[in-house]
């Protein structure tokens, strides 16, 4: 497994790199807004990038995807294995559910279906643990967590088909 280095670029977002089998070295930035920059760096000098390709959020995902997804979510897997009844899924809230715009509290999606909503991921960045004042917004995903029963009803309030 390569080693990942992780760089904090204020004001800009996060930088990510690993060094191939063959000595090149290869990043991601990932940026604030959502934007990833996908760079080789030159074998000559590792500060200069002699490739730089501008990504999509979604882009990203898809080449993500298709290089063998990630490490976090195989962990996660791993992890959701290990603990029996537990269902963890992403939704994304469609503008025809019910409790778009609402606030979580005024949703009340742990009351009404058994799953709770552990994390937002919004296009300008992520909400881990929102609270009773964080707004549903469409467009948005939410992080469920519960039985399957559970996630299946607050799946299809938030997503209905």
């Amino acid at each position: 497994m390569g080693e990942v280095s992780e760089t904090s670029l204020p004001g800009v977002g996060v930088r990510y790199e690993i060094a191939t089998t063959d000595g090149r070295q290869v990043g991601v930035v990932v940026h604030q807004t959502g934007r990833r920059d996908l760079v080789v760096y030159d074998t000559e000098d590792p500060d200069s990038v002699c490739e730089s390709l501008e990504l999509t959020e979604d882009e990203a995902h898809t080449l993500g995807e298709l290089l063998g997804g990630s490490r976090l979510l195989e962990r996660m897997h791993d992890t959701i294995h290990q603990v029996e009844d537990l269902v963890i899924s992403w939704v994304r809230i469609e503008p025809s559910s019910p409790v778009a715009g609402h606030t979580l509290a005024e949703a009340a999606l742990r009351a009404r279906t058994g799953a709770g909503v552990v994390a937002l991921v919004a296009e300008g960045g992520s909400i881990p643990v929102p609270g009773g004042s964080t707004r549903l917004t469409p467009g948005d995903t939410a992080v469920l967590v519960g039985v399957a029963g559970a996630v299946e009803r607050a799946t299809a309030l938030l997503a209905p088909s």
